[in-house]
């Protein structure tokens, strides 16, 4: 193929010597002869001639009209390339939607490098927890090849993990460590380890073994792993236990550092942890520091290291789980609407994520977007709402002027003891529109010198004076007296 490529392309270059009028294909066809182009399986060189392109081709040779295809096509593929590389970029730092968008320009049926695209898929579905997805997606018979699936076995492993078949993970770890023995450079340690998790082995998950491995602290990317493996595992004193033994090499490790901070942090030594961490600026480093100044109440201090771990990883769930609750005490909506479109979480469920973002719209005053969600949400729960969203629903249906919902909805609440409810039940029937009525402008009563303290302070406790109209000493004295009144001396 590269023999007859090149032979393609010397014809080329000759036929451009000749007609200098046609220069625009010589910088591609240098390229061109010089990087040999596969052409998509299933498809013949033919079938990317002129037909989709809308040119007169009469006036070219078929040497010329190859020569302009061969450039279009390797066009596509610099696309595709570009595309991947922009994907796995977006993956790197977190963002998962603008990873397949860029993915989403890879045509799987044009291209080869559509197995990169779907191992690249199969990593964003295995960072969202849907393992099996993950899996199938690299289950491929293309990857049972040697050259690809080293790239892949990991993968297929790590999902296995999570994941109730023990015979498949076993082969796959087996196959896996075959494959990439010559590339490890840590003799597959972690690879081993992971089995053992899987396999629950006693020793290891007692940390027993953890201890033992402590043998590998002489080397820094072991002692990476080792001190990963012990955090996994929750054997942090393992690790600060072997602190001092560790080499002074070990200490110019940022990574080592920020390893052992967190086990730091992990005991409750913060002042220890801030010294290891000190220098280094990583999600994990202003994920700590954030939980240290929300051990003290410092939310403004919290918030700000979190959205910096943010700003370097846009997926960071330790990061988003802290901020969103931040970002409400703090009132700032339009970063809690951001951060909770990116968290990824099984338990927080699409309806609760919905709820979660309602609150937020309504906080920032955006009723018409939280009415859908409500809309979307009485589905959901068949018009059956948990009391928080009830209310939710009576404060939108008020600001929105709704008032067959404002009366549905704190109807529901009165009956449920809610007392502010049960008194807008009752305006309702006095106002025609208790909602537009509530956003008039104009004055509704004018008091003089009133205060609204005065209504929080106690009435003077002062007797009643009741006005006298028979006086009692009168009734009195005619009780005591017998008086005869002669019919006669009336007259």
């Amino acid at each position: 193929m590269n023999e007859a490529f090149h032979s393609i392309g010397n014809t080329c270059l000759q036929i451009l010597g000749k007609c200098a009028g046609r220069t625009f294909l010589f910088l591609s066809l240098v390229t061109l002869s010089t990087h040999a182009t596969n052409f998509p399986r299933g498809e013949k060189h033919s079938d990317f001639i002129p037909r989709v392109y809308d040119k007169d081709w009469s006036y070219y040779s078929e040497e010329e009209t190859k020569a302009y295809t061969l450039q279009r096509e390797y066009k596509q593929k610099e696309d595709v390339i570009f595309a991947l590389k922009q994907g796995k970029r977006a993956i790197i730092n977190g963002d998962l939607n603008l990873a397949r968008f860029f993915l989403s320009k890879v045509n799987e049926k044009r291209t080869e490098l559509s197995l990169i695209k779907k191992r690249y898929l199969a990593i964003i579905h295995f960072i969202e927890g849907d393992y099996k997805r993950s899996l199938d997606l690299i289950s491929d018979q293309d990857y049972n090849n040697s050259l690809n699936y080293r790239h892949v076995c990991l993968l297929r492993v790590m999902n296995l993990v999570a994941m109730d078949d023990e015979k498949r993970f076993l082969s796959e770890v087996a196959s896996c460590q075959n494959i990439t023995l010559e590339y490890s450079t840590s003799n597959q340690f972690w690879l081993t380890q992971l089995m053992r998790v899987k396999q629950r082995n006693r020793q290891l998950l007692r940390g027993n073994l953890v201890e033992n491995l402590r043998s590998t602290l002489a080397s820094t990317e072991f002692t990476e792993i080792w001190m990963k493996m012990a955090l996994y595992l929750n054997k942090e004193e393992v690790i600060l236990k072997y602190v001092s033994s560790l080499p002074a090499s070990s200490y110019r490790s940022k990574r080592i550092r920020e390893l052992i901070g967190f086990a730091y942090y992990r005991v409750g030594e913060i002042k220890k942890a801030q010294e290891f961490i000190e220098d280094i600026e990583s999600p994990n480093a202003d994920n700590i520091r954030g939980n240290i100044n929300l051990l003290d109440n410092k939310y403004e201090l919290a918030f700000g290291h979190f959205k910096l771990a943010l700003q370097k990883k846009e997926n960071s769930q330790n990061a988003l789980q802290r901020s969103i609750p931040l970002a409400y005490l703090l009132g700032q909506w339009e970063d809690g609407l951001n951060m909770l479109k990116r968290i990824i979480s099984k338990d927080l469920t699409d309806k609760r994520k919905v709820t979660l973002e309602t609150l937020f719209l309504i906080r920032k005053g955006e009723f018409d977007q939280a009415q859908g969600n409500l809309n979307y949400l009485e589905e959901v729960y068949n018009k059956n709402f948990p009391l928080e969203i009830n209310l939710m629903d009576s404060y939108v249906a008020m600001a929105t002027g709704n008032t067959e919902r404002l009366e549905q909805a704190s109807s529901e609440l009165c009956r449920n003891y809610d007392g502010l409810n049960c008194w807008l039940s009752l305006q309702i029937l006095n106002w025609e529109n208790l909602g537009l009525t509530m956003k008039r402008e104009e004055n509704t009563l004018v008091l003089e010198n009133f205060q609204v303290e005065a209504l929080k302070n106690p009435w003077p406790k002062t007797p009643l004076t009741e006005p006298v109209f028979v006086d009692q000493k009168d009734i009195e004295e005619l009780d005591s007296q017998e008086v005869t009144i002669d019919p006669r001396k009336a007259k």
